[in-house]
């Protein structure tokens, strides 16, 4: 993954999960193929968490500043979701 990710990026990574999912469960894939296609995509769910990190550092909130008008200021991510195993 690059440094800059756009929505497609997050929809083909998404669109290919879908796929995964539909492929183990209305075929008859042996164990191995199935742990293969798992393993592929807890990737792709790796990725979409890591494009949706970056969109989300990318946010600016609008907040009311002291002169009562809109100001613009860093959004803030309270929580790490790359860590979850």
């Amino acid at each position: 993954m690059g440094n800059e990710s756009s929505p497609t990026d997050i929809n083909k990574t998404l669109h290919e999960l879908e796929e995964i999912v539909e492929k183990i469960e209305d075929s008859n894939l042996s164990l191995d193929e199935s742990l293969k296609e798992f393993e592929r995509g807890i990737g792709l769910v790796k990725t979409a968490q890591q494009i949706l990190l970056h969109a989300e550092q990318k946010v600016a909130l609008l907040v009311e500043g002291a002169n009562g008008k809109p100001e613009e200021k860093e959004f803030q991510l309270n929580e790490d979701i790359s860590g979850s195993e």
